[in-house]
């Protein structure tokens, strides 16, 4: 980190293309979740329900941008997918199919390629899925408090690995092909 005012960090962000500020901040958001997870463990952070939902929540965020980042990269527009990872997740799959680019979303987040055997169930439930850890009420006051496990032990070591699998796809896959196909550089 920086020690003075000078605001050369916030003048690299933003002459950064789009895609580019994505994937910065998708890694800024995973190793905050990872980070916090390890502070739970650590009596740094208290562990209770509410901070799992903030711990979710910056991790949900980080893969929609890291999601949002390579499908931008590739000239495509991520915004009509809006938050629904499933769709997020098959478009990036679509634009990249090759096993070096898979990698698997956590359960928390259920990510499924096959959410069109239920549609009405799967439309219902991603409409607020982005917004189940953020906020204690849907808009019709309907609790989003459910009954779930979450181990903080587990939830590092699966933000550890997807944080690890996501940065390994955009440094050795992702931005080499972005340069040598697309013509980008963005580093």
């Amino acid at each position: 980190m920086k020690d003075d005012s000078d605001p050369s960090y916030a003048k690299e962000l933003a002459e950064m293309e789009a895609w580019d500020r994505m994937l910065w901040l998708a890694r800024a958001y995973l190793e905050a979740s990872e980070t916090l997870c390890h502070a739970m463990l650590d009596g740094g952070f208290s562990s209770q329900y509410s901070s799992s939902r903030v711990v979710l929540h910056i991790a949900r965020q980080g893969i929609e941008l890291f999601l949002k980042g390579a499908i931008a990269a590739h000239d495509e527009a991520p915004e009509h997918h809006g938050h629904n990872l499933n769709k997020l997740y098959r478009e990036y799959r679509r634009l990249y199919p090759e096993l070096r680019y898979h990698f698997e979303v956590p359960r928390q987040f259920l990510v499924s390629l096959n959410e069109e055997l239920f549609p009405e169930d799967t439309e219902a439930f991603h409409g607020v899925l982005d917004q189940r850890h953020r906020y204690a009420t849907d808009r019709k006051g309907a609790s989003f408090a459910i009954p779930e496990t979450f181990d903080p032990v587990t939830m590092k070591e699966t933000l550890s690995e997807l944080r690890r699998v996501s940065e390994v796809i955009e440094w050795v896959e992702l931005r080499p092909y972005l340069k040598a196909v697309l013509g980008k550089g963005g580093m």
